[in-house]
């Protein structure tokens, strides 16, 4: 059985590294979602997610998809003043994302992040084994 997916951080200075890891493609690009909401909020939210909507990132290849996908989210929370957290890839190429996304609203996001950058972008797969690692301005 393959380990859950996780992820961790490192801090820069004005940024934070995300590393990610998950047993398949789709799993990591849920678990970057997650972690976003992570860093956004800082605590778990007590409410349930009750709100919903569909998302459609395109890019030129699985590392620009990840941080389309992660600044689609940044955009999305700043805007609707909702907290993502819940996340089901419902396709996943190596130029399209699509995603149903559910999250809870909040009175306003703890850490707000400016945008997922491509400085430091990877995504490597290695004994059936997925790792990333985006950087957030913050």
């Amino acid at each position: 059985m393959a380990a859950a997916a996780s992820h961790s951080f490192e801090e820069h200075r004005g940024e934070l590294e995300i590393r990610i890891d998950a047993p398949s493609l789709p799993a990591l690009f849920a678990e970057a979602g997650r972690a976003l909401a992570e860093v956004m909020h800082a605590t778990p939210l007590e409410a349930p997610a009750g709100w919903s909507d569909e998302v459609v990132v395109n890019a030129r290849d699985p590392e620009a998809l990840l941080v389309e996908w992660l600044n689609e989210l940044v955009f999305r929370s700043e805007v609707s003043k909702v907290l993502f957290t819940d996340f089901e890839i419902t396709h996943l190429s190596d130029r399209q994302l699509v995603a149903a996304i559910r999250g809870t609203s909040v009175e306003q996001l703890r850490n707000p992040v400016k945008a997922a950058t491509y400085h430091g972008l990877s995504i490597t797969e290695r004994a059936g084994r997925f790792t990333a690692k985006v950087i957030l301005d913050v």
